[in-house]
């Protein structure tokens, strides 16, 4: 029988300061939605969001200062939608997908940097995996409600239109 030979890395400057840059932007983008939108249920969820990213962003400055690194400042140059969110140029629907995208985008880039990891940074991409994933079954939610009325993230009465439906017309 013959061992397989395993290799595996720690996670770069350049890594955790993508992760890193990436949390601060979905940071302000769930916080922004959830200061901005009328919709008590939808801004409720933002404002859980935003918390995530906190604690994200916390874990990953504590590993950054574990590695005595700096923690490089990557540029997400395709992210600019980010600010088309920020400054509503974008339909909720608009928005809504390009966050579902986002986060799955997130998450798979995580799920590869867990390929291969390192014992010490395995946990922590565990978590930041773990966070995509409940964001993105909670937006494709938000998704849906936004098909079926495209006005749902401006409603002010979504307990009861959850309970109720539409009002017939």
């Amino acid at each position: 029988m013959t061992a397989v030979e395993t290799t595996s890395s720690s996670l770069t400057e350049q890594q955790l300061g993508l992760l890193y840059q990436y949390t601060v932007e979905a940071y302000k983008t769930f916080q922004k939605l959830a200061e901005n939108l009328p919709n008590p249920m939808t801004a409720g969820t933002f404002k859980q969001f935003a918390a995530d990213e906190r604690e994200n962003r916390d874990l990953l400055e504590m590993k950054i200062a574990r590695g005595g690194r700096r923690g490089a400042r990557a540029t997400l140059g395709a992210d600019m939608q980010f600010d088309e969110i920020h400054e509503g140029d974008l339909s909720y629907r608009e928005a809504a997908e390009f966050l579902v995208a986002r986060e799955k985008t997130m998450q798979r880039r995580i799920e590869e940097l867990g390929r291969g990891s390192a014992s010490g940074d395995r946990n922590l991409l565990i978590f930041l995996t773990a966070v995509k994933r409940a964001h993105i079954v909670e937006l494709e939610r938000e998704l849906v409600l936004i098909r079926d009325d495209s006005d749902w993230w401006k409603r002010e009465d979504a307990e009861w239109r959850i309970v109720h439906g539409h009002p017939e017309s």
